[in-house]
């Protein structure tokens, strides 16, 4: 146990030392928030409601996404894409260490780096923008929306080691993380609530792993999830996550198996 806490303690300080790609990535995430803000605050101008939701409603919504974009969205695993084409991985496997955990402890070590700065950042736009929005005091809401969330970072930490996996097969994986990026921004419900979009394609959407990244533990904290919607929401979510989790093994054993590295 002891390494793997070095190695969190390692992650945490290189993220400190380079502070200007952490600041500059920071300045990316307000400017998006703010973006989406004032999007969806000019659709409310003279409306009480749109798409079933209200200003209130949906201003809540963006902030609670931004806060599960920053906890969820971030990721070390594109890094792997780098050490398998320079084979540099071949260091990790003469090492008693699991290479999931490794890269699954640096995830954590980001993402709460993360949340410390973007709970302050959200605070701030509030303080200074004033929006009405949702303080959820329902304690079982709030428990429900934590455990959405733990389950959606190991959803993502599947899919984008996953992607990375891909650089064992091809010269470069850049490709298709920049895609994986963008699909799981939009149909993850990152820019708006994809319940908005016609019925047939969001039943569709619900049956994937994207929205339950950022959509379903934002739309949880709502509290207008109930019943059968709430059950079936979390039996496709930890669906996902048994999938997922078997996969990135069977994934990471093929391309080891295929590996071959010359001059290390």
């Amino acid at each position: 146990m002891s390494k793997y806490w070095t190695i969190f303690k390692i992650s945490w300080e290189n993220s400190l030392v380079y502070r200007l790609n952490f600041i500059l990535w920071r300045i990316r995430s307000v400017l998006q928030l703010l973006l989406i803000y004032f999007i969806w605050w000019s659709v409310f101008q003279g409306r009480d409601d749109v798409f079933g939701y209200t200003q209130k409603t949906i201003l809540t919504y963006i902030m609670i996404a931004a806060l599960m974009r920053a906890i969820i969205l971030s990721s070390r695993a594109s890094d792997l894409a780098n050490q398998i084409n320079d084979g540099s991985i071949v260091n990790f496997l003469v090492k008693p260490l699991s290479f999931i955990k490794f890269y699954f402890i640096r995830d954590i070590a980001d993402k709460l780096l993360n949340i410390a700065f973007v709970i302050f950042e959200i605070s701030l736009l509030i303080f200074l923008l004033k929006p009405q929005i949702i303080i959820q005091a329902n304690l079982n809401i709030l428990l429900l929306t934590i455990l959405a969330a733990i389950a959606g970072i190991i959803i993502y930490f599947c899919i984008s080691f996953i992607v990375s996996l891909l650089a064992f097969w091809v010269e470069s994986s850049w490709a298709f993380i920049f895609m994986m990026t963008i699909i799981l921004e939009g149909f993850g419900g990152g820019l708006f609530p994809i319940d908005i979009l016609p019925n047939p394609i969001f039943k569709i959407l619900m049956l994937t792993p994207f929205p339950y990244l950022i959509y379903f533990p934002s739309k949880l904290y709502l509290g207008t999830m109930m019943g059968n919607e709430l059950l079936f929401g979390f039996s496709v979510l930890f669906f996902w996550v048994i999938i997922l989790w078997f996969l990135i093994k069977w994934v990471l054993d093929m391309g080891l198996k295929s590996y071959t590295a010359v001059g290390y």
